[in-house]
């Protein structure tokens, strides 16, 4: 099985039909069968935010991840307007661990130890990390459960359904058509990681990627085919046996939901695993903010979009404000209260409606202070901040008592790798005087 060529661009680059770009060492041309594929994605993703077509151009706008389309795999990556953008690698690394850790894996995936990533794509390591959540799920052995089934049996058992019975066994005596219960893997939950698992099979990959989706074939289960859908995915219910999938299924979710198969035949699939670089970036943060605060000589807690009302008409439900995250605690002895909005992109001068969401923020979360924070690239690799006041009503004079300020947060180390201490140095930045 061929494996398609790399192309990697970051967010709201262009690919121009026609036009040549360097791809693993080798020159390769973006063509027009490419740009026709993407149409074909749009057309059948109405609303699709990934990206904006033109007649001779795709535009990807702030969704990073991967794309993988005919012989062509394109891969986002995000970029800071203050860092370096030539080395792609290592953006590459930056965002596959972005990825790990705001997917809310198991810490130890932060360390990457257990995915050889360098040698894998954005798009192989995500699969690798599905395979990786399967194959431990099979080494604690995959849950069972109850199912109606309905079938000729040697013995009796169940229920015997007697028209059917005499229509199917006239000349078989020794025959019984029943209906039963039997307790073994075929259920919902097996059957989506089924899906999952043959879908990989199909998409042209790398054969570390391949191998390893084969090997877990041998062993999985046959199941039953399932139809697979956003409405499915919110039916499930997880409870003590089940809990353990729940990862696995939300990675799943995601291989399934954005897998376009060519109905005609044929190598003009489609996959897109793509996610808002907004949303990434909450996501990290808040995630590096709860691992820090787990330490327990710490006295932390991070609360993701809490949700306040503060406007209601009379004949609809309430508006509420919602802010990314708020950090309420004692650290070090000094108390306090917080809100963080994320932002993405630097900018040097906030605009007026995100510092009216904070002085909002601060009023109804009863917090003194309040920060924008924006990923931007520091000499020492570390956080910043900048406390401003807000002006007391009224009057000409700012009031100290009720602040908000930008604080900034370098995303790499000092040796270019993604910082997975962002956390501590947030705390620290928060609650120092």
């Amino acid at each position: 099985m061929f494996r398609p060529t790399l192309i990697q661009v970051y967010e709201y680059d262009r690919l121009v039909v026609g036009k040549e770009y360097e791809a693993e060492g080798r020159i390769v041309k973006f063509r027009q069968s490419h740009l026709d594929t993407l149409a074909k994605y749009i057309t059948a993703n109405q609303g699709c935010q990934f990206y904006t077509l033109y007649y001779d151009r795709v535009k990807f706008n702030q969704f990073v991840g991967v794309i993988q389309v005919d012989d062509l795999t394109i891969e986002v990556l995000p970029k800071t307007d203050r860092h370096d953008t030539k080395n792609k690698e290592r953006w590459q690394q930056a965002l596959i661990q972005m990825l790990h850790i705001s997917l809310q894996v198991e810490a130890k995936t932060t360390t990457t130890a257990s995915i050889n990533i360098k040698k894998l794509n954005v798009l192989e390591a995500y699969l690798v990390l599905f395979l990786e959540e399967v194959s431990k799920l099979m080494r604690v052995g995959l849950v069972k459960k109850y199912r109606n089934n309905i079938s000729n049996q040697t013995s009796l058992k169940g229920r015997v359904l007697v028209h059917q019975h005499v229509t199917r066994n006239i000349v078989h005596a020794e025959r019984f058509y029943v209906n039963h219960q039997v307790y073994d893997r075929d259920n919902i939950y097996n059957s989506i990681l089924r899906e999952a698992l043959d879908c990989i099979n199909q998409l042209s990959v790398s054969s570390v990627v391949r191998n390893k989706c084969s090997t877990i074939l041998l062993d999985f289960p046959q199941c039953r085919n399932v139809s697979i859908s956003e409405k499915l995915f919110s039916q499930l219910r997880y409870d003590r046996k089940t809990r353990a999938y729940k990862t696995a299924i939300q990675l799943a979710k995601i291989i399934l939901l954005n897998y376009h198969p060519d109905l005609k035949g044929g190598r003009n699939n489609i996959l897109a695993i793509m996610v808002d670089m907004n949303l990434l970036w909450e996501n990290y943060i808040y995630f590096s903010l709860k691992k820090s605060c787990n330490r327990s000589d710490r006295k932390i807690r991070v609360h993701p979009q809490q949700k306040r009302p503060f406007w209601q008409h009379s004949n609809s439900w309430p508006l509420k404000l919602k802010p990314d995250l708020f950090v309420e605690g004692i650290y070090e002895g000094r108390p306090g209260r917080f809100i963080l909005d994320t932002k993405w992109k630097y900018q040097s001068k906030p605009s007026v409606e995100d510092i009216r969401q904070m002085y909002a923020y601060n009023q109804f979360f009863e917090t003194e202070q309040s920060y924008l924070l924006y990923p931007d690239k520091l000499e020492d690799s570390g956080v910043t901040k900048h406390p401003g006041d807000f002006y007391r009503p009224g009057t000409n004079r700012a009031d100290s008592g009720l602040k908000c300020g930008l604080m900034y947060a370098d995303l790499m180390d000092e040796d270019g790798k993604l910082n997975l201490d962002i956390g501590l140095g947030i705390i620290d930045c928060l609650f120092c005087p």
